[in-house]
């Protein structure tokens, strides 16, 4: 079982060490607010009140042992946030993401051992505008290699051709990995049903409806440019 160190419970700590621990992880959540780390210890496997910036208190913890630490502190603990890089380099913890509020900031983590920065108000803004500006994107999550996975609603020219005649691989350099597809029912009141069917291995004789939503993986540009707008 991998075990995970989260340095940090505000809100983006505590979520990130729930969402890790119900995925089957072992997580070791270290804040020294103490009531923080009373609200989140029945939600993860161990929640310490601790000092994270000192290495003495890392080593006790048992944090060299982790495979991935996650230093997710706030702006207002921006010091806090570079020593406690620091001292999980010095205990060789082989992977270390760090929250980072500006991009000086980012640049000196990454230079004193964090394997990755992320920021997440900025990253979340930036999704946010995009899904405003592109109507048809109903939901979508950007990945590590730079590429988008979107459900999109697709544009109307697409509407009745097969996945094979749309030709939205190779045409718009996007891969569709599952169709989700509306159907409706009458029920025995007489009311209209709606129920979503999910086909994960699409057909190229797949036909694409209007109510359809496509799973697409690929650039923002490209998702964007066959969304509908409407």
């Amino acid at each position: 079982m991998k075990q995970f160190v989260i340095i940090g419970l505000g809100q983006f700590g505590r979520h990130t060490a729930k969402t890790l621990y119900g995925s089957g992880a072992e997580v070791i959540a270290i804040d020294k607010n103490e009531s923080r780390v009373e609200r989140v210890k029945d939600e993860v496997g161990q929640a310490i009140c601790a000092d994270a910036t000192d290495i003495d208190v890392l080593r006790t913890i048992g944090v060299a042992k982790a495979d991935t630490a996650v230093v997710a502190l706030g702006e207002v603990d921006l010091e806090a946030s570079i020593m406690a890089c620091m001292a999980l380099n010095d205990l060789g913890v082989s992977r270390i993401v760090v929250r980072s509020a500006t991009e000086l900031h980012g640049r000196i983590l990454s230079r004193i051992g964090a394997t990755r920065v992320i920021f997440p108000e900025k990253q979340m803004g930036e999704q946010l505008a995009l899904s405003i500006l592109a109507s048809g994107v109903m939901e979508q999550t950007t990945l590590s290699t730079g590429q988008t996975v979107a459900h999109i609603r697709p544009r109307r020219d697409l509407v009745g051709k097969t996945l094979k005649e749309s030709n939205i691989t190779e045409r718009y350099r996007l891969a569709i990995i599952a169709v989700q597809k509306l159907s409706k029912s009458i029920d025995d009141r007489g009311e209209e049903q709606e129920e979503w069917t999910t086909m994960s291995v699409p057909s190229p004789d797949t036909v694409i409806e209007n109510d359809d939503l496509l799973v697409v993986v690929g650039s923002q540009s490209q998702i964007g440019y066959i969304s509908r707008k409407d």
